[in-house]
């Protein structure tokens, strides 16, 4: 829609997720680039990853973890090829089909354990085969390009921090925000991250990641959201703010949100409520769906005065 993309969000992981599609390079050129990587040279510092991948297919993710820290550290702004590519490896990490780098597992936003890892693989008399990085990079590479360029849009503005506190972000210039919390203490965001950190160099102890055991602790942080996101948002700007179910749909989050927004400059709209039809973890988990988890999701709209 040529609207500047604007994001903001506390793990640097975000950053790393969303940069590269803003800017994708061509195909060929994430080939050619590919094709500088040692693969064979590289080095298994941690054996207990021989859970998730085979040692060839280890040697070859540990060369292209160290190829981008030596060319794209994080505290730079790299090259858009290697940038992508890194945000390809990321999201290639573990799953449960052949198109990632690892035995079958469960999604990448949701690594478990090594240890947990073993269990699966004995569970399922399997053990992880060798697969071609670089083959499965430019896989994936054209099936997020076949539509082709993103469509052209002003210099992006991505930064890392609290959603509480935006300094970077001027007042009123926002016309639409779209967000979604850390839920009440059902997901260990930073542990589920443990492998996308690892592969990209980040310290997930460093990640403070709100989580919040008790219904007002929680509140209070999306109070003091709402309160930011009335000075980021211009007149007739609209939020979306989306949670899920929680402690088997006992708790409402969306009530509240709706609270939380009381004597601010929001006009309350409604609460869309989006029952899913299939639930990708819970298949992964071997649950049936629409059984346990978060099954719908519920979101608040809200308008600037």
């Amino acid at each position: 829609m040529g609207r500047q993309p604007i994001g903001n969000d506390i793990n640097p992981l975000s950053v790393l997720l969303t940069r590269p599609r803003l800017a994708a390079p061509a195909p060929r050129d994430v080939a050619r680039k590919l094709e500088q990587i040692s693969w064979d040279a590289g080095q298994i510092d941690d054996t207990e990853l021989l859970a998730f991948y085979s040692p060839r297919t280890l040697r070859h993710i540990c060369a292209l973890r160290t190829w981008l820290f030596e060319r794209a550290p994080l505290d730079e702004t790299p090259d858009a090829v290697d940038d992508w590519i890194r945000m390809v490896a990321i999201n290639r990490l573990t799953g449960h089909s052949p198109g990632f780098f690892s035995v079958y597992t469960l999604p990448p936003n949701q690594a478990v354990s090594p240890q947990s890892q073993r269990k699966i693989n004995e569970r399922r008399g399997q053990t992880p085969p060798d697969r071609d990085v670089k083959k499965l990079i430019l896989k994936k590479t054209a099936s997020l390009l076949s539509d082709g360029p993103m469509a052209p849009h002003p210099p992006s503005l991505l930064t890392t921090g609290e959603a509480q506190s935006t300094p970077k972000i001027d007042s009123g210039t926002v016309r639409l925000v779209v967000t979604s919390p850390p839920f009440l203490d059902i997901v260990q965001y930073a542990e589920d991250n443990w492998l996308r950190s690892w592969f990209a160099g980040i310290d997930v102890t460093t990640v403070a990641i709100a989580h919040h055991r008790t219904e007002a602790g929680w509140q209070k942080m999306v109070r003091d959201t709402l309160t930011e996101l009335a000075r980021v948002v211009g007149s007739r700007g609209h939020v979306a703010f989306e949670v899920g179910e929680v402690r088997n749909g006992k708790v409402l989050l969306e009530r509240l949100v709706w609270d939380a927004a009381e004597g601010l400059p929001f006009d309350r709209l409604f609460v869309m409520v989006n029952q899913q039809e299939f639930t990708k973890t819970a298949n992964c988990w071997g649950v049936k769906n629409n059984a346990k988890g978060t099954n719908t999701n519920r979101i608040v709209i809200l308008r600037r005065h």
